[in-house]
């Protein structure tokens, strides 16, 4: 059976959700279910494939790989790499795309063509999966656009609001251009290598002419950039994370975007690691960039979800300063930091989901008291607000220290301080916010608002109660990602 588990684990949603689309007209009243059950198979069938990812790396004996004959004529196989990197990666996926159905259950009730939109969001997951757990760049490419195109309906037929459609077109073309560039960088490998395996890529990419690899290195930096809305290619994501329905801002928010940290750690840092160690400086300084203009933004907002769009963006460039540092602690901070911010961002853009549910608005400024009048939701908010903020001992705190530390250790000093400066702007608007809308006075018109129904809390106690937990026993996560970063650091010399 653990051969099949990878190709499962990403097959298994994506036909599940053509299968529930075919029988909508007979699974329309327990569709939410039947996803979130669908939805966790692909978890437990990546967790079953665990112990044989850690023997195979304390052996020595390299990644689980499975494949299948697919494109004989050009040496391509259809096939999964589960190893140190890609595991951890594929199981945050799983964690956040199974919570999100859950809570997509209650949260939308009455919506139009439910068994279309947990269609979509099945396709959505395995596509993120495939991304993850790909053998081969042909292969990473498919499913990062199958990434889009769930995605993409997501936003524009369950959209908030009637600019739906222009937002998820402009989504849908900025990410689009992240793909092809992407794909002309892809295409330029393997005419140089006349390989697509990741495995093999590291040997072949001395083939390459010295002139070509910058520039190949380019093209995919900036397909990646794109997809983790680094400045300056953000602009997309404020307008797509709080315009989608909560459970899917939750999934782009939590794990959407890892997908382009994932990509960078896995072809650029891994294949590309000289180029990667020459131009560290250059994405730690994008890093710090990125962490103080998202938090100089989601600082003046007032729209709940639009703060929490401009935090994220903030966050991913915790993960590309520490993946920058090229150094072991600062990577292993940087992978961390993408399974942290994956289970707090998720909890937090559930957690104003909530709130937006109960009280019928997403104005901050029409918030306040709501401690009183919803104790587990801001007790939960608070939860993954202070993991963000770095506060121990919550899960956040290990990897944003792991990533400073990272900038130190590899002598970039001036720009570490920068960044461990820049995390006053968390403190500050996350503070901010948590102070106008838990505390103060309860404004009359919400007087009568109260905690939803516990079974639209189960999800964000779990993603809190995973937050703690990963808090104080850290080693629980460190069992894949130090032997991941020890990995790819080994490409650095770092």
């Amino acid at each position: 059976m653990i051969p099949y588990a990878a190709l499962l684990a990403v097959v298994f949603p994506a036909v599940s959700g053509l299968v529930i689309l075919s029988l909508r007209k007979y699974v329309k009243e327990w569709v939410g279910w039947l996803a979130t059950a669908l939805a966790s198979l692909s978890f437990f069938l990546l967790l079953s494939m665990a112990p044989g990812v850690i023997e195979s790396y304390n052996a020595g004996t390299g990644p689980l790989v499975f494949e299948y004959a697919w494109i004989k004529s050009i040496n391509v196989n259809f096939g999964f790499l589960v190893d140190v990197v890609s595991l951890p990666m594929g199981l945050i996926v799983s964690i956040v795309s199974t919570l999100s159905c859950f809570y997509s259950i209650k949260y939308m009730e009455g919506e139009s063509n439910q068994p279309a939109y947990y269609a979509c969001l099945l396709v959505f997951m395995a596509g993120m999966m495939g991304v993850m757990l790909s053998v081969n760049l042909i292969q990473f490419y498919l499913f990062w656009e199958l990434m889009l195109l769930p995605s993409y309906f997501l936003i524009t037929f369950w959209g908030t609001s009637e600019r739906r459609l222009s937002i998820g077109f402009k989504y849908f073309i900025y990410t689009h251009i992240g793909a092809l560039s992407m794909l002309l960088g892809i295409l330029a490998i393997y005419s140089y290598t006349e390989t697509f395996n990741f495995v093999q890529l590291p040997e072949m990419v001395g083939a390459i002419p010295s002139d070509m690899v910058g520039v190949i290195f380019v093209l995919l930096l900036v397909g990646f950039f794109i997809k983790m809305a680094v400045f300056p290619f953000h602009t997309w994501l404020p307008d797509a994370h709080s315009e989608a329905p909560t459970p899917i801002s939750a999934m782009l928010s939590g794990v959407m975007v890892k997908c382009g940290a994932y990509g960078l750690a896995r072809l650029l840092l891994y294949s590309f690691s000289q180029t990667f160690l020459y131009i560290s400086d250059v994405l730690a300084i994008l890093g710090v960039i990125t962490m103080v203009y998202g938090g100089l933004m989601a600082l003046a907002q007032t729209d709940i979800k639009r703060l929490l769009a401009y935090s994220s963006i903030s966050q991913l460039g915790y993960v590309l300063f520490g993946l920058g540092t090229a150094s072991t602690l600062g990577i292993t901070g940087g992978l961390l930091h993408i399974v942290n911010h994956a289970i707090s961002k998720s909890l937090l853009f559930m957690c104003v989901g909530l709130i937006m549910h109960q009280t019928g608005t997403r104005d901050i400024k029409q918030l306040g008291g709501l401690m009183a009048k919803m104790p587990i939701t801001s007790v939960t908010f608070m939860i993954g607000a202070f993991s963000l903020i770095g506060i121990p001992p919550l899960n956040g705190f290990w990897s944003e220290w792991m990533i400073f530390g990272g900038g130190l250790a590899s002598g970039k000093i001036l720009i570490t301080l920068l960044g461990v400066v820049s995390t006053i702007l968390t403190a500050g608007y996350y503070l901010w916010f948590i102070w106008r809308v838990f505390f103060g006075s309860v404004p009359a018109t919400l007087h009568e608002v109260q905690d939803p129904p516990r079974q639209q809390l189960v999800a964000v106690v779990i993603l809190a109660t995973l937050s703690l937990v990963w808090g104080v026993f850290p080693g629980l996560m460190l069992t894949f990602i130090k032997p991941a970063a020890d990995f790819l650091s080994g490409f650095t010399g770092g």
